[in-house]
């Protein structure tokens, strides 16, 4: 029920008596609720004016241990970058767990505790309408872009077992790399269950796994949470096959 208008500029909202006109290059729509996701930017005007290095979207560069280009300036959170676990290169991720745990190492590390920062795979998750999408690793025009030969498998598996009731359907999309067969990243969609199982994916490309290792992982069965085979081996399954 939903319709999406791509390569549309919005020209001018405008408040009516029966509710709100919203002028695109499109066509003029009626709504009564006008949401605006523009998305953010790092704020790091104070830190560029400074003369110290940005990085990924304008961030702020950090190094392991969250320290600027000057050494006796440190930099955590949304405003500062971090280093990808697969490309090794500088990305910008505004997610809460980076923003708190660069902020309690920053933290550490003035003191003198030396805790590096673990690097990131973007790992993330939101519920749109009655879906929950969540992502980890690498999309393959990222993968391109790095330079790596990979490979992909789609599947559409069950959020629960055939004969328990409710439930839906989950997509499930893996990419590995053909030369170490290593997975790069993952994306699911579904009513349920994706939130919780990208987790497994993101723990599986942290540790450098193979789709074959992952495949071969023990996951938890009961009928409420999924099939016997869960989607993910599954599609680990398929993407070995095409990994060949």
């Amino acid at each position: 029920g939903v319709e999406m208008l791509t390569g549309t500029r919005v020209e001018a909202i405008e408040r009516t008596d029966s509710g709100i006109l919203v002028e695109t290059s499109a066509a003029t729509l009626e709504a009564d609720l006008v949401l605006v996701a523009t998305g953010v930017r790092p704020e790091s005007e104070l830190a560029s004016a400074a003369g110290l290095a940005l990085g990924a979207e304008g961030s702020i560069a950090v190094d392991e241990y969250l320290r600027t280009s000057d050494e006796h300036i440190y930099a955590a959170g949304d405003c500062a970058d971090a280093i990808h676990a697969i490309t090794g290169e500088s990305v910008w991720f505004p997610l809460a767990l980076r923003a708190n745990r660069a902020g309690k190492l920053a933290g550490n590390n003035i003191f003198g505790l030396k805790r590096p920062a673990p690097p990131v795979l973007g790992t993330a998750v939101f519920k749109f309408f009655g879906l929950e999408v969540a992502r980890t690793g690498l999309s393959s025009e990222e993968a391109d872009a790095a330079g790596l030969n990979t490979a992909t498998a789609e599947i559409v598996g069950s959020t629960r077992a055939g004969y328990y009731p409710g439930g839906g359907k989950l997509s499930v999309w893996l990419i590995g790399e053909r030369k170490t067969r290593k997975l790069l990243g993952c994306c699911m969609v579904g009513p349920e269950a994706a939130a919780h199982k990208i987790d497994t994916a993101a723990a599986a490309i942290h540790a450098g796994m193979t789709a074959e290792q992952l495949y071969d992982m023990d996951l938890a069965y009961a009928p409420p949470f999924g099939p016997s085979w869960s989607p993910l081996l599954i599609a680990a399954s398929q993407l070995s096959k095409a990994l060949d």
